[in-house]
């Protein structure tokens, strides 16, 4: 079987830089505090449980601090996304990453709840030769694993926006791709999104201000 790679996405966590659609519920540095949990969370998981090699793929800056201290202590591989539309760095990484072990997923680092469990899934799918996706409620992706090169999947995609999913698979389905289907995920977007997914997530629980309050009722569940 190949020994697919897991590629993350993420940006450098620098107040007013990343998660703006959480304020002003929440100030720019508790945003950057948030975007900085979720990707160490999601580093560590994905260092945990995926059975390949992880590289962690940074914009714009792949040297800031926090890139180069997950990638030295979870002996992550660091690269620079590079330039262009996400679609484009999206294709790239994959590319890169294909031609290094057969089959390649990018994930962003917006779903900190992703239990280990859906990473091993992921993988063994990827290994045996089928692609992968997983879909996020808010109409997105947060995991793509491929076989082989696709630009129909991202050439000119409406990025940002509630349709992404819905037209990757319909030009999937026209150019013949299938997909092995991961669990629907709440990706932090909005406040309203941080209140969901907190209650499944102690530690995000606790960067949530008490402005941020009135949007829910913190439970003390366990991480799924």
């Amino acid at each position: 079987m190949k020994k697919p790679e897991l590629i993350l996405f993420a940006r450098q966590p620098i107040a007013g830089q990343v998660k703006t659609r959480l304020q002003p519920a929440v100030t720019p540095q508790q945003a950057a505090d948030i975007a900085a949990f979720m990707l160490r969370t999601t580093a560590a998981r994905a260092a945990e449980y995926w059975p390949g090699d992880v590289y962690l793929y940074a914009t714009p800056d792949a040297q800031h601090p926090l890139f180069l201290e997950l990638s030295q202590t979870l002996h992550l591989f660091l690269a620079s996304q590079g330039s262009g539309d996400l679609g484009g760095r999206m294709r790239s990484a994959l590319q890169d990453g294909i031609a290094r072990r057969g089959a390649a997923a990018v994930m962003g680092c917006d779903v900190p709840q992703c239990a280990g469990t859906i990473l091993e899934t992921a993988h063994e799918h990827l290994a045996r030769g089928r692609n992968v996706l997983g879909p996020t409620m808010d109409g997105g992706y947060y995991f793509l694993g491929l076989q082989q090169d696709a630009p129909e999947l991202f050439e000119s995609m409406p990025w940002g926006g509630g349709k992404v999913l819905a037209e990757t698979l319909a030009r999937a389905a026209h150019v013949g791709i299938e997909f092995e289907t991961l669990p629907v995920l709440r990706d932090v977007d909005t406040v309203e999104d941080l209140a969901a997914v907190a209650q499944d997530c102690p530690g995000l629980q606790a960067l949530v201000p008490d402005s941020a309050a009135k949007y829910f009722r913190l439970s003390s569940r366990p991480l799924a």
